[in-house]
Parts: C-alpha cells; structure tokens; sequence
C-alpha cells in the first residue's frame, strides 16, 4: 500500500538514516573506548569516594508517523501526525545511580530527563527524580539477616491477595514493543527466549507492585522462620501527595520439610482521606494465610483470605477471598488447576484482583476528587486475571510436540451477585495504536458514541445491558468462558533461525453456566481474536519481523442496541504489520515498526477507522 504524500516517505527514509549514522558513530565510539585494555592516570591518587559508584542506564528515541484516510471525529482534521517521544509518558533519557557506603549499605536513584514537544518551550524540558533516592541496607545478625529499603519508590511484593500483581501465562504478542524492554545480546534473543520458555526477560517490576516508604525483610531467622514489615504510599495513596494517606501490612512465614513447604500469616491495610478538610476517612482491611508444599511430582499452593471496607468508623462486613492452585511438575504434560472465589466485599486495589463492585475516591486538592478505584464493570480478562465479586476455575497446560510448543488455557466463571449492569471488553489487535488516539491523558467516556476509556498503552470498551430493574440494577448474573491458545514453531529458512508464534482469545458472557465458550446468540458478548507472528533472522545483526491480526466482536439484543440500525455492537478489524530488528551494536538496537489497520462496527455507522502508522525506535544501554 502506497503512502498518498510520498515526501512523507522521503521524511522517514531521512530521519532512519540519520538515525542509523548517529548510533553507529555512538556504537563506534563505544567500541574504540572498550578496546583499550589499560588506562592511565595522572593523579597521584585515586578518588576513594567515587570507588564504588556506578552510573549506567539508557537512551530512547522514538518517533511515530500516522496516517488515517478514516479517522473518527476528535481526529477529522489532524489525520496525519508526526510525533517525537512516548505519549505515555516514558522518560527518553534514564540514569540509574548507584552505590555503596560499605558491605553492608548501598543506595540507588533514577534520574531522568524528558523533552514531551508540548509547544511550552524551555519550561517543558522536565529534569527529575523518576523512582526516588533509595538506600538499602543488608546486615547479618547472629539470629538471621536483615535486609532494609526505605525512601523512593521500591518494587515489591508479598502474596496474591494481599500485595502482588497478575503475572500471567506468558500468552502475549512480541510484535509492539515495550518501553522497559531490554536489547539482546543476540538480535534474536527475545524470540528465542521465548519459543523455549514462554517467559520473556522483564525488568524488576514484573509482578510487583510499586511502594515509597520503609519495608523491612528479616530471612534465616530462628525457627526457620522470616518476616516482612511494610509501612508507607502505594500509588493508590498519591505517592509523593502530602496527603495523609497511607499502606502498611506484613508476613510471618514458618518453612518446614527442608523448605520444601511454607506456611505464612499476610495482612495488607491502606486508610485515605476523602474530603479536602482531612476529617473523613476511607480504606481497607485484608488478612490472608498463604500455604505452599512442592512434592515430588507436584505442587500445592493456597492462599486463604478475607477483607473488607470501611468508612470513617462504619466498617463493611467481611468478605472471603480463597484460591488453590495444583500443580503437576511432569515434563511432558505440565498442567495446572486454579480454582477461586473472591467476594464482592473484598476491596484491596494492590493485590492480583480487579475491582467491579466498589466505589472508591480520595482527594488530590482541595475541591477536586481523583477516583482512585472505580469499578470496572463485568470484564472480559485474560486466564489469570482476577476480579472480585467472581468465582471460577481455570485450567492451564503446555503440550509439545517435536518443534511445536501449545499452552492452552481455559477458564469458566460466574458472579457471585448480580452487581454491574455493563461488560467491558479490549482490543487486542490494535491495542496500541488505538490508544494513541488520545495521547497524554487517560480520558474516560471518548469515541464516537462515548463507550471508550483510555488506559495505559489500551482502550477498554463499554457494553450496556438491557434487562435491568427499576433503579438500574441487572436482573440476571453473568457467567464467562474463555479459551486461549498460544502455539509456537522454530524452523530454519534459507540455513536462517525462524520463529512462528499464534496467539488466539475466544471469549462469551451470557446469563446461564456453560461448560464451553458459547458461540451462538445466547451469548450477550462473544469476542474473537487471532494474532500471527514470525521472525526470521536473515543475518547475525537483523530480523525480519511481520504480523497479522483479525479479531471479532458480537453482541447480542439483550445489549444496548443503536439508535438508526437498531442492531447491537457488529465489530471486525484486522491488521498487517512488518519490520526490523537491528542490532547496531552490542548496547544499541533499532526497531522499526509500520502497520496497516482498518476497523468497522457493522452496526454502529460512525465507529470505524482505517490508516496506517509508522514507528522508529532507537535504544541504546550504557
């Protein structure tokens, strides 16, 4: 497909070239300053207070070019854009500084610096602290270790429901890069990682959950016993806000047969103020016994729980939060079994659960109010992902197969109330792309008929239900069923590695319990997607990349239907997408990315789009 104005070709063709010439002479350079094996000085000696000071982190061009021949509304008369930096608000330029005051003591900050193109001048080049000053302390004592982090903003956590986030299955697309993702030491090292594991190199956040304040590990203490103590801001809590909002919580874990098996006492606890004179007051309560077993052929892990809310001196009844998880450790078939249950009471906006049945607020200023939790509606989630007011079971497992690799999953659940009179569902196949069409902000109700909320790097969509009471409560309660298939294949073409991956999501919300994904029109909400992959590198510093994605949307009658057609939501949309991978030098890659997307709502006449966009990223690690 040709671009209509082909000067904007020759714009990227020298804005990649010029790219390319700057970080060969940066990788260059580089090369020449690692070559020396010796280095002189000419002082008399060395400067003892700098000896154990590191400084290292990284540099991230990106530059984004779309083209929409059908736009919506909001987008009508900007419909080719060009757009330096990340819209969501990813620094361009990271130091991670680092230290130690003794074997004992070390501390950490990140600085960042950050240039957004807002048409401010000189007051947007933002310089600052990105994670805090952090200062870590490790000390033996003669009844254990103690480890100690305080200050900045530490990556944490402690149990699923108490302090933890959604790790997954490891079912995603490689194709859209994240702005945390790390180069390889081989160009084709992320794929490769993942066609063999089905796990991806994540930097420290990776199923943590973000916390400012003191936390405190004491491990190898007597009795075969370790603790944590928390005590400080979420960012639920307004992080650096002088609020007086505040989280704390902790962990008593006793370890028996040889460690092979543990047993824990959690509790997680947050308190906000809820109005600009400081007098009223909001928050939970969540207390939970985790216990885990690894056997020879298996492994047994639970977490029990229970939680609740409260307002000013009026606390909520308590609600049960359980899950079990089992485990087979078999080489051949390794399956696991989850089963849970998590009350609609239960309100803890740290741990692995969404929320879809409470509202929950704090102030900012004085006279403006922040949702902090707003429910979430009924969703649509992936196998792994949590809400309360929901029970359920899923079932997930690997099957390979000389060079092919599955992991399939399966999930069924229910409501346990009757709760939400709306579904909420995201599009997988152009996820990113989508959300660009709101940059900067993270606003709600957008799109051509206002069912759009923005999320970081996603859009989630709104599905009204019809068959609600008098006060707008839903009659019915929903039940969901969700099968995905991540299928991976690695070849040689042409002597050169190759790797295929599928990703496929089929997902149903009706009113009645199904063993299977219902595909038929009893289902209020059907969605289908299908994203393919390959990457073959075609030479020791390139890969090839390339996708195609089609996913489907169908509503049924008992949904909010529109007002001229008179039909409810009809949706189809695909992509085709390719690219590069090179690898500049050992600490320097680029990635170039172009796709072609159209969408339409069959039934809703002004919901579709069509264009194309084109990214180029450049980063570099030193």
């Amino acid at each position: 497909m040709k671009l209509r104005c082909k000067h904007h070709i020759l714009f990227w063709c020298l804005v990649l070239l010029s790219t390319i010439a700057e970080a060969k002479i940066m990788a260059s350079d580089t090369s020449l300053r690692l070559a020396s094996k010796s280095y002189v000085s000419t002082f008399k000696s060395p400067f003892n207070t700098l000896e154990h000071f590191t400084v290292s982190g990284y540099y991230r061009f990106l530059g984004n070019y779309r083209n929409m021949t059908d736009a919506y509304a909001h987008m009508e008369n900007n419909k080719k854009t060009i757009f330096i930096g990340d819209d969501a608000q990813i620094p361009q330029f990271m130091l991670n500084l680092s230290g130690y005051t003794d074997k004992n003591t070390s501390f950490g900050t990140d600085l960042y610096m950050w240039t957004p193109l807002t048409g401010l001048g000189q007051a947007e080049n933002v310089k600052g602290l990105n994670l805090g000053v952090s200062l870590y302390g490790n000390f033996k004592t003669h009844i254990g270790n103690l480890n100690v982090r305080t200050g900045g903003i530490n990556w944490y956590a402690m149990t699923p429901f108490t302090f933890q986030t959604n790790k997954g299955y490891n079912r995603y697309s490689l194709f859209e890069r994240n702005p945390w993702d790390p180069n390889a030491n081989q160009i084709d090292d992320r794929y490769k990682t993942f066609y063999n594991t089905g796990a991806m190199n994540q930097d420290q956040r990776w199923g943590n959950q973000a916390f400012q304040g003191l936390i405190i590990d004491g491990t190898d203490l007597p009795g075969q016993t370790a603790v944590s103590l928390m005590l400080g801001k979420t960012q639920f809590d307004g992080g650096y806000s002088p609020i007086p909002n505040f989280s704390y919580g902790g962990k008593l874990k006793k370890y028996f047969d040889n460690n092979k098996a543990s047993l824990s006492l959690n509790t997680f606890n947050s308190t906000a103020v809820i109005d600009s004179i400081k007098l009223n007051t909001a928050g939970f309560n969540m207390m939970s016994i985790e216990y885990a077993h690894q056997f020879n052929q298996f492994k047994v892990y639970s977490e029990i729980g229970s939680g609740r809310r409260f307002a000013n001196d009026v606390f909520q009844q308590w609600g049960e939060a359980l899950s079990l998880k089992i485990s087979s450790m078999k080489k051949r078939l390794p399956i696991e079994l989850h089963a849970y249950r998590i009350s609609p009471r239960v309100l803890n906006n740290s741990a692995i659960f969404i929320n879809s049945s409470i509202q929950q607020s704090t102030v900012v200023q004085a006279g403006q109010t922040q949702p902090v939790l707003m429910p979430v509606a009924s969703s649509v989630l992936p196998i792994g992902q949590l809400s309360n007011n929901r029970q359920g079971l899923d079932i997930n497992g690997v099957i390979s197969h000389k060079r092919w690799k599955h992991s399939i999953g399966y999930s069924v659940a229910g409501e346990i109330e009757a709760l939400s009179s709306q579904l909420n569902y995201t599009h997988a196949f152009n996820a990113l792309p989508l959300s660009r069409f709101w940059r900067w902000d993270f606003p709600s109700n957008v799109g051509p008929y206002g069912q759009m909320n923005k999320l970081y790097r996603t859009v989630i969509e709104t599905v009204n239900l019809k068959d609600v009471d008098i006060t707008g409560k839903p009659v019915y309660k929903k039940y969901f069923n969700t099968i995905e298939l991540n299928s991976k294949y690695s070849s040689y073409l042409m002597g050169k590695p190759l790797y295929l991956f599928y990703l496929g999501s089929f997902n149903s919300v009706q009113y009645q319990l199904s063993p299977m994904v219902v595909t038929s029109e009893k289902a209020l909400l059907r969605t289908y997607d299908h994203q393919i992959e390959s990457y073959w590198r075609i030479q020791s510093h390139l890969v090839w990349t390339n996708y195609v994605s089609y996913e489907r949307v169908l509503a049924n009658y008992q949904t909010q239907t529109d007002v001229e057609s008179r039909r409810p939501k009809n949706q189809v949309g695909y992509a085709f997408a390719t690219g590069f991978d090179i690898q500049l030098s050992k600490s320097v890659g680029l990635y170039l990315r172009h796709r072609l997307m159209n969408y339409r709502d069959k039934s809703y006449s002004k919901d579709h789009y069509k264009g194309q966009e084109t990214t180029v990223e450049l980063k570099a690690f030193f």
